[in-house]
């Protein structure tokens, strides 16, 4: 990787203090950053105006079409400004120090034409890789976050952009296993770790009961109950396109799924709400439906809650 021209690339909504603390902290570990807002509107201009001033180059969507969209125009803007390879980051991705410099050197590794992503070994509290570090430090990765991967635009030259059509959720393991498919390398650097809050975590009861199993985590981490439908939908078409490239993975990740998805739908008020959502997923995937869910669904995910009390702190 002689000589790389690394960019960030940020993708943010409705941005908060939270975006200028990461953008500080990624701005002189790379060349250059690029933020793409997706169409927060009027009320975040002044935290854009903040990110302009720390020296990211802002541009802003007229419409939310999802993170997919934004980084694609994100890596198109930072190919046209010099870079030769891009590192994807979430608005609230604080990068600690020699972060990117450490993911460069394990890049450096790999023959460049076959790297097809290089990810920290630890994303928050989850682990990327899925075996032991190498003598290089590298270990093959898989389920992993788009925050924090350092990518070729070469590589994304030639296997296709990010899916747009996916929006939000899953865009990110799609990629990774087209990149397998395609023969291409996606390791994980032994060491490295991002760190990041994965969600508001619930605690796991039965009946009002806490539910404490050994091997089973006391919480359970839901997500914004709109982006259900995209889980649901995205995975049953990872599940179509993919079960035949890397079928023990498919399999081990729908398994996963459909157990949180049971948890999230006894925990959903109205419960009847959230079922709709999983039911108009599914025919959305069966019938090739993709993009943003439609509006009226949207308006039924907002009415949607969790009936599960908060994790305290001293529970986390």
């Amino acid at each position: 990787m002689t000589a790389a021209v690394v960019w960030a690339v940020v993708s943010t909504y409705r941005p908060g203090p939270s975006a200028v603390e990461a953008i500080a902290s990624v701005r002189g570990q790379v060349d250059g950053v690029i933020v793409v807002d997706d169409g927060s509107g009027e009320d975040s201009t002044a935290t854009l105006d903040r990110l302009r001033e720390l020296g990211a180059h802002v541009t802003a969507s007229d419409a939310n079409v999802g993170i997919a969209a934004n980084l694609n125009r994100g890596m198109r803007i930072a190919h046209a400004r010099g870079a030769s390879h891009v590192l994807t980051l979430d608005q609230d991705s604080v990068v600690p120090e020699g972060f990117v410099a450490g993911l460069r050197e394990g890049a450096e590794k790999v023959v460049d034409e076959w790297l097809g992503a290089a990810v920290p070994e630890y994303f928050a509290d989850v682990r990327q890789a899925t075996a032991p570090p190498d003598a290089d430090g590298l270990a093959p990765a898989a389920n992993v976050i788009q925050s924090g991967m350092l990518i070729p635009l070469r590589t994304i030259q030639a296997v296709g952009d990010l899916r747009e059509d996916f929006f939000i959720d899953l865009v990110d393991t799609e990629f990774e296993l087209r990149l397998r498919r395609r023969g291409y390398r996606v390791v994980a650097v032994a060491g490295l770790r991002l760190g990041h809050a994965l969600g508001t975590k619930y605690d796991r009861r039965l009946f009002g009961r806490p539910v404490r199993v050994p091997g089973i985590p006391p919480e359970v981490t839901l997500s914004t109950p709109f982006r259900y439908f995209y889980r649901v939908r995205n995975r049953l078409v990872l599940d179509r396109e993919y079960f035949r490239s890397a079928p023990a993975q498919i399999v081990r990740d729908t398994l996963l799924d459909a157990v949180h998805f049971v948890n999230a739908l006894a925990l959903a008020r109205p419960r009847r709400a959230l079922a709709r959502i999983y039911r108009a997923a599914l025919f959305a995937a069966v019938r090739g439906r993709m993009g943003p869910m439609p509006a009226p669904l949207r308006t039924l995910a907002a009415t949607v809650r969790w009936d599960a009390p908060l994790m305290s702190e001293g529970d986390r």
